[in-house]
């Protein structure tokens, strides 16, 4: 195991608030800690923030945990897994919270607030009409000890909670961070923060810093919207007389327009991500790219990969770009090189949800025979969820209106009569009858409708088209012949049967005769 100069061992952390399922940018700093955890032997730490008690859910805490262990980011201690630090939800931390706060009210780095709002957004106001930013006054900061108590006393007495400011020593700071590179401050600037609200709960960076220092956390990664919490939290780790872990501050990501990512503009959880049939693999090759550079061109990159190459050096200062399209074309990459039989099973559920398929799973014959359905339609498929729509041929005959309507409007089979296509699927409809079960495969099937084509006098083209049609309902499908041969004889006898009825009742085509010389 890696360890820091203090001989402490590596453990970080992330620390997500349940007001929303597991957002991306939640999921690539997730990744990136948990990667940074692995390389050093070290510890990877789920903590649940949610003080933010009105806005907070158990749903979105399932959200979260869930994405996680959806995409494979597995922790080592959390509020599910427990741990020697816990417990992992801020909410049953108080105790702790309060103990800090008032260590440090003893050590006169925090102060009780006694202003109301209407006196906070005068200060705001008169700050603004300044040109200046607002920085609280420090109005209770002098009151003298006699008149605190006082009003202390009388609050205790109304059943009223007080708000408590921390102290901040106006000094020129800095420190370095492993993304980002020297950063600098002048802490004068903040204002004396309020750290503990009235009703008994910690703001965030006050309970992060309490919770850091308690969980043993040696290195904070998080997002670039923190740079600006990171002095606060400094001086209270000094204030609290505990080391400071060591920084790193990712880019934020953004959409390809580098506006901030919403649901506007498409999926934002990992949740929605896994429902519109995306490979956890697919999604953590791209968040994994989307705010580190290996350094080369690569761009498949499984855990193994990233495991050894990734480095928070090479992590890119600015904020980075969560690309739709490349995420597109990385899960189709994925599906690609998935095992037939492994995309059998994640296409199924997507199958089933959608009635295509019965029950919630398939084994057995049914499992072999959508892996080779896989095998022949992977090449095809961008994501998971478009299997129900592209192989549902398979499993249900197509409406022979609609492969009637098809065969009128498409381009090889409207070179003929409708008399002559109706002559033509007959013909095949009887030559199929001859071909037993038992032989009914690609090469036999291709082989009789080659031969059927020729005593015809039809191009080859033109004569799989309508055949094409009239057992899948489209245009466009994988080989005809193994394609016919995944239907089924069953099912494409009765297709074409089925087809011709409705394409005689259309159009009183008159019916013709069943054999071909």
């Amino acid at each position: 195991m890696d360890t820091r100069e203090d001989g402490s061992l590596v453990r970080v952390r992330i620390a997500p608030s349940p007001t929303g399922n597991c957002h991306v940018g939640t999921a690539r700093n997730a990744l990136y800690n948990l990667l940074y955890a692995r390389q050093h032997g070290g510890a990877f730490v789920l903590r649940i923030d949610d003080t933010d008690a009105r806005r907070s859910t158990e749903a979105s805490e399932r959200g979260v945990l869930e994405g996680l262990r959806w995409l494979g980011l597995h922790w080592d201690e959390g509020p599910d897994v427990g741990g020697p630090y816990g417990p992992y939800r801020q909410s049953e931390r108080l105790d702790l919270y309060r103990a800090a706060v008032e260590r440090l009210i003893d050590v006169g780095r925090a102060y009780p607030c006694f202003c109301t709002a209407d006196e906070i957004a005068h200060e705001r106001a008169a700050a603004r009409a300044a040109g200046v930013p607002y920085r609280y006054s420090g109005h209770c900061a002098a009151l003298p000890a006699s008149q605190v108590r006082a009003r202390l006393r009388a609050r205790a007495v109304r059943g009223e909670g007080t708000a408590v400011r921390f102290r901040i020593e106006p000094e020129a700071m800095a420190y370095h961070d492993l993304v980002q590179g020297r950063i600098e401050q002048d802490a004068s600037l903040i204002g004396d923060p309020i750290i503990y609200k009235s009703d008994g709960r910690p703001t965030y960076s006050f309970a992060t810093v309490v919770d850091e220092i308690e969980m043993r956390i040696s290195h904070v990664l998080r997002s670039a919207g923190h740079i600006s919490n990171t002095f606060l939290q400094l001086q209270l780790y000094g204030a609290l007389d505990a080391a400071a872990p060591t920084f790193g501050h990712f880019g934020l990501l953004l959409n390809p327009d580098r506006s901030k990512i919403s649901k506007r503009a498409g999926a934002v959880y990992i949740g929605a991500y896994r429902d519109l049939g995306y490979l956890p693999e697919a999604l953590i090759n791209h968040l994994a790219l989307c705010g580190w550079s290996p350094g080369t061109d690569q761009e498949i990159w499984d855990w193994g990969g990233l495991l050894n190459a990734f480095s928070l050096e090479r992590c890119t200062r600015s904020n980075a770009i969560f690309d739709r399209d490349k995420l597109l074309w990385l899960n189709g990459y994925y599906i690609r090189h998935l095992a037939p039989d492994v995309l059998a099973g994640r296409i199924a559920p997507f199958l089933s949800a959608a009635g295509v398929v019965g029950g919630t799973g398939l084994d057995g014959q049914a499992r072999d025979h959508l892996s080779r359905i896989a095998a022949l339609e992977q090449e095809r498929l961008k994501t998971l969820a478009e299997a129900p729509e592209t192989l549902a041929f398979y499993m249900r005959d197509p409406a022979p209106e609609a492969c009637v309507a098809l065969l009128r409007s498409n381009r090889f089979a409207a070179r003929h009569s409708l008399a002559d296509l109706d002559r033509a699927l007959a013909a095949v409809l009887v030559r199929l009858e001859e071909v037993g079960e038992a032989v009914w495969a690609a090469p036999v099937l291709g082989e009789l409708l080659d031969s059927l084509g020729d005593a015809l006098g039809w191009k080859r083209a033109e004569l799989l088209m309508p055949v094409r049609i009239a057992i899948s309902g489209r245009a466009a499908t994988p080989p005809l012949f193994e394609t016919m041969a995944l239907v089924g004889r069953a099912a494409a006898l009765r297709r074409l049967e089925a087809v011709l009825a409705a394409l005689r009742c259309r159009n009183a085509v008159p019916t013709p005769a069943s054999e071909v010389d």
